[in-house]
């Protein structure tokens, strides 16, 4: 037969269980407490906190995985292609990104800007006289951009947006120089 739980009745308590508890425990030791530390950093020195081996990722590879994640979670494609060859942002390395946004490398000021302004030439037909159009609404790009951004771009978006309205302006003087 089973007994039926009865929610309104209190449950019993075991003094004499406590005070067996308490007794099994050395008298005069202090307990040690100990808490749980985690460093993020260069170094290549981590203290091993939760077992042997164990290291936290730089910053780095903590930045590059949020990026990867929130990129994926946005159904982002994660393989960018250059034209002649193919980035995979799941397994970009440090150093790859930098080179990517060298001076030289496809996320660079001079190639980005050279996109850039060939896309706004081209959806624009290639009409220097609507220059101040193009301007406008890369303005407004680089605006939306920095809202996004809390306010500021980095330098290289800077250099770049200098770039584009360098880039345009020599697109418009080819037609003034041709018809004088």
């Amino acid at each position: 037969m089973t007994e039926q739980i009865d929610p309104t009745r209190r449950a019993k308590s075991f003094p004499a269980q406590a005070e067996e508890t308490h007794r099994r425990q050395p008298s005069g030791k202090a307990k040690t407490q100990t808490a749980d530390r985690v460093s993020i950093g260069d170094s290549a020195e981590t203290e091993e906190t939760y077992g042997p081996g164990l290291k936290a990722a730089s910053s780095y590879e903590l930045l590059r995985n949020l990026v990867v994640k929130t990129l994926r979670e946005q159904g982002v494609n994660l393989r960018i292609s250059t034209g002649a060859t193919e980035i995979d942002l799941n397994s970009l390395s440090q150093e790859e990104a930098r080179e990517l946004i060298s001076a030289d490398g496809y996320f660079g000021v001079e190639q980005t800007s050279q996109r850039i302004v060939d896309f706004a030439v081209a959806a624009f037909g290639h009409d220097p006289a609507r220059l101040e159009e193009m301007k406008a609404e890369i303005d407004k790009g680089f605006q939306e951009a920095q809202e996004a951004f809390g306010g500021a771009l980095p330098d290289i978006s800077q250099q770049t947006y200098a770039a584009i309205m360098d880039k345009l302006d020599a697109f418009a003087a080819r037609f003034e120089q041709a018809e004088e």
